[in-house]
C-alpha cells in the first residue's frame, strides 16, 4: 500500500526505479485539471530557467492506497521526483545564500504570468501563503531554488470555466513573499518579464497541447491559453513591476499582507 499526502490533491508517495517521487493521479481530489496545472507550469518553468524536480507522466494501473477513499486510477500520471530540501519559512534568512538572486524575480514573474494561487496570493483578502511550495536546496556553498506544486496554476475553479478572453487581463501580483523584499530589483523583475516575452508561440503552443487526451484538456482550450499566455506576458510590461513594489510597499505599511 501507499502513502498519502494530506495535501489538496491527495498524491501518492511511491518508490520508482529512479528513487520517491510523487504521484498525482487520475481521479484526485481536485480532479484532472490540477493534472493538466502541474505538467504545463512545469513545462513553462523549464522554458524560462526555473527548477521545477524531474518529472514525467507515465501510464500506471489501478493503484489502492492505506487510506481506503483514495484510489488512484489508471491512466497517465504526474510523477515529480521527491527532493530532500529546507522550505521556505517566515523571516527566513536562507534566501541570502541563493546562487542566483534573480530567481526571486523570474519566480514571482512567473507566478503571475500563469495566475498561481499554490505559492502567494492576495493574503490580506482570503488567499494562500504557503511557503511549503518553496524548496531551498544546498548547491555547494550556496542554494537555489526548486520550485513545486501548480495544481491551482491558470484557474481557482475549473480550467474550461475560467480560461476565456478576459483571463490575460487581470493586474494581480501572485507569488509575492514579504521575504522576497531584500532581494528583488525592478531590473530583474523587468528582464524575467522580457525572457517570457522571448518564448517562441510555437513552443509555449505546444507545451499546451501536451497533455494527455485522458486529462480532458482538448486541443481549442489548449489552444486559446496558448494565446492568452502570449497576450498576458505582453501586457505585463506595462504593468507589473510597478505593481510589484507598490504592492510590498503596502505589506510593509501593514495595509494588506
Amino acid at each position: 500500500m501507499n502513502d498519502v499526502l494530506n495535501t489538496s490533491t491527495k498524491p501518492l508517495l511511491v518508490v520508482t526505479d529512479v528513487g520517491l517521487a510523487l504521484l498525482k493521479y487520475i481521479g484526485n481530489a481536485q480532479g484532472e485539471d490540477a493534472l493538466v496545472a502541474e505538467l504545463l507550469a512545469a513545462e513553462l518553468a523549464a522554458m524560462i530557467g526555473l527548477i521545477t524536480p524531474d518529472f514525467a507522466v507515465k501510464r500506471i494501473p489501478v493503484i489502492p492506497t492505506r487510506n481506503p477513499f483514495v484510489i488512484a486510477q489508471s491512466g497517465p500520471a504526474f510523477f515529480s521526483r521527491w527532493e530532500p530540501a529546507t522550505t521556505l519559512a517566515p523571516n527566513s534568512q536562507l534566501l541570502r545564500s541563493l546562487r542566483d538572486p534573480r530567481d526571486i524575480a523570474k519566480l514571482v514573474v512567473f507566478d503571475t504570468w500563469l495566475r498561481n494561487k499554490d505559492r502567494f496570493s492576495m493574503a490580506g483578502h482570503g488567499g494562500v501563503v504557503n511557503y511549503d511550495n518553496i524548496l531551498i536546496v544546498p548547491d555547494k556553498r550556496k542554494s537555489r531554488l526548486l520550485i513545486i506544486d501548480h495544481s491551482h496554476a491558470f484557474a481557482e475553479t475549473t480550467l474550461e470555466d475560467e480560461i476565456n478572453a478576459d483571463w490575460a487581463n487581470e493586474e494581480q501580483v501572485y507569488g509575492l513573499f514579504n521575504e522576497f523584499a531584500p532581494i528583488l530589483r525592478r531590473r530583474d523583475v523587468e528582464a524575467a518579464i522580457n525572457v517570457i516575452c522571448s518564448l517562441a508561440p510555437g513552443d509555449i503552443r505546444d507545451a499546451c497541447r501536451s497533455t494527455p487526451i485522458e486529462w480532458g484538456f482538448g486541443r481549442p482550450l489548449a489552444d486559446l491559453l496558448s494565446e492568452l499566455l502570449i497576450q498576458r506576458a505582453a501586457r505585463m510590461q506595462s504593468w507589473l513591476p510597478t505593481a510589484i513594489f507598490d504592492q510590498l510597499e503596502l505589506n510593509f505599511e501593514g495595509k494588506e499582507g
